[in-house]
């Protein structure tokens, strides 16, 4: 699904050669955002477990992807977003997002998805896009934070 998102980023389907590059980003982007918790627990292979069964798009520049996100657009619920740390704040992860939401199409259902609550960051990007928290941040350790965006998708 090509779509040009200008400043020379493009968006589209995951592709079997982009695995290796996702599996990087991803790696990369839990360590970041689970700070707290030891960078050995994060492996590569963990990517592939984690979208076996989702839909995914990646974010391509300059010849490279930067980015990807995971869902399953029959549940409606956003499994992953990240972006290689060096493409952040540009737009990447907004782009990544409103594609993931024209493949939520349909139901009746809101979409979804949970972000780590001690991630600062995450949260208030997806705040900044018009994501709601359901309830408020649990104060666990490794607790997650539902969202949801109940505009169609």
């Amino acid at each position: 699904m090509p779509a040009g998102q200008g400043r020379g980023i493009a968006i589209r389907s995951v592709r079997s050669a982009d695995a290796p590059r996702c599996a990087e980003i991803f790696l990369d982007g839990r360590r970041q955002a689970f700070s707290w918790q030891p960078a050995d627990r994060f492996r590569l292979d963990d990517y592939y477990d984690c979208v076996r069964e989702d839909a995914v798009l990646v974010a391509e520049a300059e010849g490279t992807v930067v980015g990807f996100v995971s869902l399953d657009p029959q549940a409606r619920i956003i499994h992953n977003l990240f972006i290689d740390p060096g493409w952040h704040k540009r737009g990447i992860g907004s782009a990544l997002l409103r594609e993931a939401l024209g493949l939520l199409h349909g139901g009746q259902r809101p979409a979804e998805l949970a972000c780590a609550a001690r991630n600062a960051a995450a949260r208030a990007f997806y705040e900044r896009n018009g994501w709601t928290p359901v309830d408020a941040p649990p104060d666990e350790g490794d607790a997650l934070v539902l969202y949801r965006l109940s505009r169609a998708g």
